[in-house]
């Protein structure tokens, strides 16, 4: 019977409900916008009469990132209960992870991890001419190796290769010096002998005078002037 009234009265039913939606939609809607007026007791200018848009507040990370590490722990590898192989009866069990906390190999930090190490630059560093701003510059002043008379008058022509430190003072450092390559002794000696009076204008790393190691050729050639300044062998 009811089913059947229902069915009747359906058309009704649905222009109700429908009547009810709209109306309760209106109240909604015409309270809203009345909430929104302007309060006339209130000034004009009165900041509750005014709308204002307050954004939602920023989101906070919950969690900081973290990099991935690994961290390796003690076992034991020896003795009875590890191990691949048979078991036999009364061998202890293996250790349990609980066991091991506590027992871990310190965190070492790897090629990745580490800190750059700082450049040093004191006094007892050497650096080469690609290392340094400003190179070492042989002053102008500065002495030069003299003819070997004999090999002059032989006319004997030849070089020495050689190396030593500038120091931050402008001096050679004698006992860094070493020949690379020479085509005769006595060039050699005359590198050595004259290495104390040269002068140099030491290299720089910024501001900072260096110690820099310098490579340099001596080469001994006649020339003209050579041959005219050269003293005529005495007649007996």
């Amino acid at each position: 019977m009811m089913r059947s009234w229902v069915v009747r009265n359906a058309k009704s039913i649905v222009i109700g409900s429908a009547t009810i939606s709209i109306v309760t939609h209106i109240a909604v809607i015409t309270g809203w916008v009345i909430g929104t007026l302007p309060d006339p007791i209130l000034p004009e200018g009165s900041i509750a009469n005014r709308v204002f848009y307050i954004p939602p507040p920023d989101r906070v990370a919950t969690q900081h990132a973290s990099r991935e590490r690994v961290q390796y722990i003690t076992l034991n590898q020896f003795g009875a209960g590890t191990g691949e192989g048979p078991r036999q009866a009364g061998n202890d069990a293996t250790t349990s992870l609980d066991e091991t906390i506590g027992h871990e190999m310190p965190a070492t930090k790897d090629s990745v991890n580490s800190d750059a190490a700082d450049q040093s630059i004191g006094e007892d560093s050497v650096y080469s001419v690609l290392e340094v701003d400003t190179a070492v510059v042989r002053s102008s002043s500065s002495a030069a190796p003299v003819y070997p008379p004999a090999l002059l008058a032989a006319h004997v022509q030849g070089y020495v290769n050689a190396q030593y430190v500038v120091d931050t003072t402008g001096f050679a450092d004698t006992v860094t010096f070493q020949v690379m390559e020479s085509t005769n002794p006595e060039f050699t000696a005359a590198v050595r002998r004259v290495l104390p009076l040269m002068r140099f204008q030491p290299a720089k790393i910024g501001p900072l005078k260096v110690r820099q190691l310098v490579q340099q050729q001596f080469s001994f050639k006649i020339t003209g002037d050579t041959i005219a300044a050269t003293p005529p062998p005495k007649r007996p």
